[in-house]
């Protein structure tokens, strides 16, 4: 009968997709059967490959902590012979800032007064000049001379306006300057701070300043951008001996933004080498007029050629 053969009909169909499905499920279970095994050998193959190359890598840099250590051993012997007596008296400010690590200062310290240098003083650029509070905005802007300034501006201004104080070529008086920003905690006193006949000496002809930037971590609080380039870039054009420095490991660069004839600069100035290298720069760059790039990263030589 024509209504038996319709339901046979129906029914094998039904039977056939059934029987496709059952398949396709029997196949995929299959395959993931061979195909699971095979990509967990794969990737156990790669995690045992990374693992390898990681512990490869762990010894190279053992080994180059330990070649180092011994260079700096070396150094440390030789440097009081390299730069000894090289800077006899030569009137020296230092301005750091906040995040800058403090082996780069200690270092920076040391080789200058290894070669017989006289740090008048040691002053650090504070968080307060990129304060979000309009009234310690509204006091940096006078003291820089820009009382309608933008907010933004006022950290490259105050460093504009400390160069100015530091270089004899200007009627500004450098200590009025060096005074005003510590007063208001712009900048804030490394040490003892100077007195009021150190702040009369601040701008002398002859004088070297020696700019340190840098430091580590995700955000600086205070960019070198911001201050510390503007700063070497201004007493460059004003013709004053400038030295600049950062650590080895420093997380944003400072030294390869202010590389100019006239400006030292050093990239490893947290190591026994980098000190060696300001003190012999900043030699040269007395005798000369020339700077140099100094240190271990692209475009600088280890050290200034020896007299």
């Amino acid at each position: 009968r024509p209504e038996r053969a319709a339901v046979i009909s129906f029914r094998y169909h039904i039977v056939t997709i059934v029987a496709v499905f059952l398949a396709l499920a029997i196949g995929l279970l299959g395959g993931a059967a061979f195909v699971q095994p095979a990509l967990q050998e794969e990737l156990q193959n790669q995690t045992d490959r990374l693992q390898r190359d990681n512990e490869g890598l762990r010894g190279q840099i053992d080994d180059l902590q330990e070649q180092i250590g011994a260079f700096d051993g070396f150094t440390e012997a030789t440097l009081p012979y390299l730069t000894q007596g090289r800077l006899p008296g030569t009137p020296v400010v230092i301005v750091t800032q906040t995040g800058v690590e403090d082996e780069v200062l200690a270092q920076a310290q040391t080789a200058l007064a290894g070669a017989g240098a006289r740090v008048i003083t040691t002053v650090s650029a504070t968080d307060q000049l990129v304060s979000e509070d309009p009234t310690t905005q509204e006091q940096l802007a006078t003291i820089v001379g820009e009382p309608t300034a933008p907010a933004e501006e006022l950290p490259t201004l105050a460093a504009e306006a400390l160069a100015l104080g530091l270089s004899p070529s200007t009627t500004v008086i450098g200590g009025e300057v060096l005074d005003g920003l510590l007063s208001a905690g712009f900048l804030a006193p490394i040490g003892s701070g100077p007195s009021q006949a150190t702040l009369e000496e601040i701008g002398a002809p002859g004088q070297v300043i020696v700019v340190l930037s840098g430091g580590r971590g995700d955000q600086p609080v205070l960019a070198p951008e911001a201050f510390a380039v503007p700063l070497v870039d201004a007493l460059a054009e004003l013709d004053v001996p400038v030295a600049a420095g950062e650590s080895l490991l420093t997380d944003y660069p400072f030294v390869g933004d202010v590389r100019s004839e006239g400006t030292v600069t050093v990239d490893d100035l947290d190591q026994t080498m980098g000190g060696a290298a300001l003190v012999l720069g900043l030699e040269e760059l007395l005798a000369t007029g020339d700077g140099g790039a100094y240190g271990v990263k692209d475009g600088a030589e280890p050290l200034p050629p020896l007299p």
